[in-house]
């Protein structure tokens, strides 16, 4: 398969998976998701600029993934790695997330394997 064979719904999903981790925290989950920041044992301070950086870095990455940035290879490995980053987080600070009946950590995997299969086939 190449770039130009990939099937337009495979960066589009993760685009609408990106948009809605960034908007929904901010907009109908924000005082949970500022809990879970203070479960972490991050200073109190830096609850809401954190949860405002990664919501902007989630959006953004939504919103590439409609653009030509979705024809990068660079662009899906920063996806790859960062949400290899936030699972690592949560798989030290709240590892119970792992036995979560919704699976929110575990999900993780195949996007990482979506993620690392369209950096492989993408050439620029």
């Amino acid at each position: 398969m190449s770039e130009k064979t990939i099937p337009f719904y495979l960066p589009a999903t993760l685009g609408i998976l990106w948009l809605c981790s960034g908007l929904l925290p901010l907009l109908w989950a924000q005082a949970e998701s500022l809990q879970l920041l203070a479960q972490i044992d991050i200073a109190p301070e830096w609850h809401y600029p954190l949860l405002l950086s990664a919501a902007v870095l989630d959006v953004c990455f939504g919103i590439a993934c409609f653009s030509r940035l979705r024809r990068c290879k660079w662009f899906w490995l920063a996806q790859c790695l960062t949400v290899a980053v936030y699972s690592i987080l949560i798989s030290l600070r709240l590892p119970e997330f792992w036995l979560h009946p919704f699976a929110p950590v575990l999900k993780n995997l195949p996007i990482m394997a979506l993620m690392w299969f369209l950096y492989c086939v993408n050439k620029e």
